[in-house]
């Protein structure tokens, strides 16, 4: 199948969901660079290349984002567990996954505000929010990856950028149903990678006010999402 026909359905409830949750990735994820020593706890392609460059300079930074690695796998193997195990009872296994999403989040930002200031990148403190930094991006990446997988990815926007890109181009170029297709797409993945992007600049700057504090909005966000999300929802099918 060409992307061009690869289906779109709409996300439970709508696009404000996952729009919702890029957001919130992109406030995680500049808190996690400024606040834990360059880790990316939203996605892990800057992380192999920080692990390089630690190497050469033979920094204690490097322990943060070794230890990411497995506990990122490991995360996201669970989540898959726990989907699993709702699809066999029928229903979908959101609703679980942004609760553990949640209460991962809010055990980092409870730890990052009672070790603050955060000043060594081996400090217990540092160590453990970071990882449920991590955990709790790795939950999103599971909700993208196994419960939503035809849609725009809420944590990496790379694909997403480049897509965007590919789909102004595809917009205009006069071949039957191409152009539909793509703005289709383009109808998706814009506003993701446009809510990802104001989430980084909410993340910046209410760290640089609040401190870990900051940690609020995407752990409120996530709360005000699992109340329209009902329990019994049905397992959605990609």
């Amino acid at each position: 199948m060409s992307l061009e026909e690869v289906p779109l359905k709409p996300i439970l409830p709508g696009l404000g969901m996952t729009m919702a949750l890029s957001f919130i990735a992109g406030v995680v994820d500049v808190v996690g660079f400024v606040a834990l020593f360059g880790l990316f706890t939203s996605h892990f392609t800057g992380n192999f290349v920080l692990i390089g460059k630690e190497i050469v300079d033979h920094s204690l930074k490097l322990v943060s984002q070794l230890i990411a690695l497995p506990m990122f796998v490991l995360v996201v193997a669970l989540t898959r567990l726990l989907v699993l195990a709702f699809e066999r009872a029928g229903r979908s296994g959101f609703k679980a996954c942004l609760v553990a999403e949640t209460a991962l989040l809010a055990g980092c930002m409870g730890v990052g505000i009672a070790a603050s200031p955060i000043t060594d990148p081996v400090a217990p403190g540092a160590m453990i929010a970071a990882q449920l930094g991590v955990a709790a991006m790795a939950v999103q990446n599971a909700i993208c990856r196994v419960i939503f997988p035809a849609h725009p990815s809420t944590t990496a926007m790379t694909m997403n950028l480049t897509q965007v890109a590919v789909d102004l181009v595809d917009m205009y170029r006069s071949e039957p149903g191409l152009s539909e297709a793509a703005r289709e797409r383009f109808g998706h993945t814009a506003p993701i990678v446009g809510m990802f992007c104001a989430g980084v600049v909410v993340g910046a700057f209410g760290y640089l006010y609040a401190s870990f504090w900051c940690l609020a909005i995407p752990v409120a966000g996530l709360l005000a999402i699992l109340t329209i999300v009902p329990q019994t929802s049905p397992a959605p099918r990609a």
